[in-house]
């Protein structure tokens, strides 16, 4: 069952909520927009991940680099996964989004991670110009199975307050 929650991603990962966050990533090792640039600031790591692969390579489609986040001594670090889920940088208004891929990550991560707790975004449903229903039923397949193997699936939806 996919859980729904209004708040900030970043902020609750640093809280101890979930043990992957997972960012949607172009090919181009860009990034400067959306969730992304916010990752970087606070999650150098994560850049760095994204910078040490190829810039422009289509083979990064459907794959991923992790990162874990740098914590105090006494706090659990968590995975930061840049999925590349798109190859080209956002374009205004066009769907740029990969199903394809975000599928193969999703079966990818539940493979290797399985009873995780894992922590989305609105994953290609903004800049990429996703289709929110297709994704949302990508998503729900996911926890699905996460939850069957005793994980779990939180899709954060910003809240500004």
């Amino acid at each position: 069952m996919l859980i729904h929650k209004k708040g900030n991603l970043l902020d609750m990962a640093d809280n101890g909520d979930f043990d992957i966050i997972i960012q949607g990533c172009n090919c181009f090792c860009a990034m400067g927009a959306g969730l992304a640039p916010q990752i970087a600031r606070r999650y150098p790591e994560a850049e760095e991940a994204d910078y040490v692969t190829r810039r422009g390579d289509i083979m990064k489609l459907g794959n991923w680099t992790m990162a874990w986040s740098t914590r105090e001594p006494d706090k659990k670090a968590f995975r930061i996964i840049n999925a590349y889920t798109q190859y080209v940088t956002s374009q205004q208004g066009e769907d740029v989004f990969e199903y394809a891929a975000f599928e193969l990550i999703l079966r990818k991560l539940a493979h290797e991670y399985g009873a995780q707790r894992y922590g989305f975004p609105l994953i290609g449903c903004g800049l990429a110009g996703g289709d929110k229903r297709r994704i949302m039923a990508l998503l729900e397949n996911f926890a699905k199975v996460v939850t069957e193997k005793g994980g779990s699936v939180t899709l954060v939806e910003f809240d500004q307050k």
